[in-house]
């Protein structure tokens, strides 16, 4: 039986009959390059491309929504058709960000929202594991305004990207709030975001405490999954993109995975 629903279930897949999951998938990219070594973390311009454009010819599947109509429409949002919605986000902020996913969700009308680790933005400095690549590897203030202006949003994601659980309250709450006043800074009041990512995806109970002494009504965290009406606003769940990832692979993850 078990054997003749996933027969079932992949004919209708092949005829675009998707049975899509229920809640909204929040989809967890870093960075999109042809430049760099195969890894889990980074997706290649035409896999990110063929993603994206799945995405864009099933409209009636599985809607792309800003971070911001989520924040807006939250809760009603839920049961809305079609019943999947989908939210692009990129953790970090690298230039090619910028360079190449920015490039094709132009071409499809796609927001996305990037989090910021805003120690970085508009310097020469680099995470430890890209400390030998050349030139400058985050994006810099001129780059996020012009994103900014098409549908591209902006949250905070510490100042230096620390696994805060490893720190006393006060570190923690310093490093969420100095990302979170640069951002604030660099975009107009009514653009600004109250959705927080979690470095690594790693929070404990003073980091749940400051996110919400600070404002942020959502926090996003790596726990895979869907988000359904009942999930925790500050553990909300992403499911991540791998560079490893072919077409099959992220319709699986995106439709069929999480259900």
């Amino acid at each position: 039986m078990i054997f003749i629903r996933k027969i079932f279930r992949k004919i209708k897949n092949l005829a675009g009959l998707y049975d899509s999951p229920e809640g909204v998938v929040i989809l967890m990219y870093h960075r999109v390059s042809d430049n760099l070594p195969a890894h889990n973390l980074v997706t290649r311009a035409k896999a990110f491309a063929d993603q994206m454009r799945f995405l864009y010819r099933h409209p009636n599947v599985c809607q792309v929504i800003s971070l911001r109509e989520f924040e807006t429409g939250h809760p009603a949002i839920f049961g809305q058709d079609p019943k999947t919605k989908v939210i692009i986000t990129f953790d970090d902020g690298y230039r090619d960000n910028y360079l190449n996913a920015f490039q094709v969700l132009k071409k499809f009308g796609f927001p996305a929202t990037i989090f910021l680790t805003t120690g970085l933005i508009g310097t020469d400095q680099k995470f430890n594991r890209y400390a030998d690549l050349p030139g400058r590897d985050m994006l810099n203030w001129e780059e996020i305004a012009e994103m900014h202006a098409r549908r591209i949003s902006f949250g905070a994601h510490t100042a230096s990207h620390p696994h805060l659980p490893k720190f006393s309250y006060q570190t923690q709450r310093e490093e969420i709030a100095e990302s979170r006043a640069r951002v604030n800074k660099n975009l107009p009041q009514g653009e600004r975001l109250d959705t927080f990512c979690y470095p690594y995806g790693e929070y404990n109970e003073d980091t749940l405490r400051i996110v919400r002494e600070l404002g942020f009504r959502y926090a996003l965290s790596v726990m895979p999954g869907v988000n359904k009406p009942d999930t925790p606003l500050h553990e909300l769940r992403r499911i991540e993109v791998s560079g490893f990832d072919n077409i099959k692979n992220f319709e699986y993850k995106l439709l069929e995975k999480y259900k």
